[in-house]
């Protein structure tokens, strides 16, 4: 079998490779749709930051923030050795916010950068070869996919913000390394007394 994550990385893990893979990927894949689309930077730019953590900060226009929802499942299916190997599927959201002037633009804008950002998602070989760790599955499952967007929102002026977020669940394989049950390491003790009968007693590990 190939080689897989060491031990269980968790929704940290998860929501941070989708994140790394979309920071890498989406700039190039942005110019081939600003040339299919005759779109320019305004209508659709490359996302300058990425957000991993939470609360979620919007701070820097347009973003793009991965969250992890819940642990959805554990299927046990292989052993490395005598050691547990789990295919983990969690539910990832990742949100677009974008921000520009009149509600036109900015619907515009959002609905372009959410279309990049699926195609991005689906690309299932591109995601896989991102990372020199991931030699086991790293897959969003398309049947999984939801859209959602927000309500456009005005701000001071005429600036309008809109948002998205695409759901979906994302499967990784993980290792569960098992300690020998019973093991006791050897502690060398030494009794040292001091002063006196009436003096108190000292042990020295």
């Amino acid at each position: 079998m190939a080689a897989i994550t060491e031990l269980m990385h968790g929704p940290q893990f998860a929501k941070s490779y989708v994140s790394d893979y979309l920071q890498s990927d989406i700039p190039l894949r942005i110019i081939d749709y600003q040339n299919e689309w005759q779109a320019d930077g305004t209508e659709l730019p490359t996302p300058i930051k990425y957000l991993t953590y939470e609360p979620i900060a919007l701070d820097t226009w347009p973003t793009i923030i991965t969250v992890a929802i819940s642990t959805n499942k554990f299927d046990l299916i292989d052993y490395n050795a005598t050691d547990p190997i789990y295919r983990v599927t969690y539910s990832l959201r990742t949100y677009v916010w974008v921000r520009a002037d009149g509600s036109e633009e900015v619907t515009i804008m959002r609905d372009r950068l959410t279309t990049v950002v699926r195609t991005a998602l689906l690309d299932y070989p591109s995601m896989r070869s991102t990372d020199d760790r991931v030699s086991w599955l790293a897959k969003m499952d398309e049947n999984s996919l939801r859209e959602e967007f927000s309500d456009l929102t005005l701000l001071k002026g005429d600036r309008v913000l809109a948002g998205a977020y695409l759901s979906y669940d994302f499967t990784i394989d993980e290792i569960v390394r098992r300690r020998t049950i019973g093991t006791i390491e050897e502690i060398d003790m030494k009794v040292k007394l001091t002063g006196g009968p009436n003096s108190a007693l000292s042990l020295d590990a």
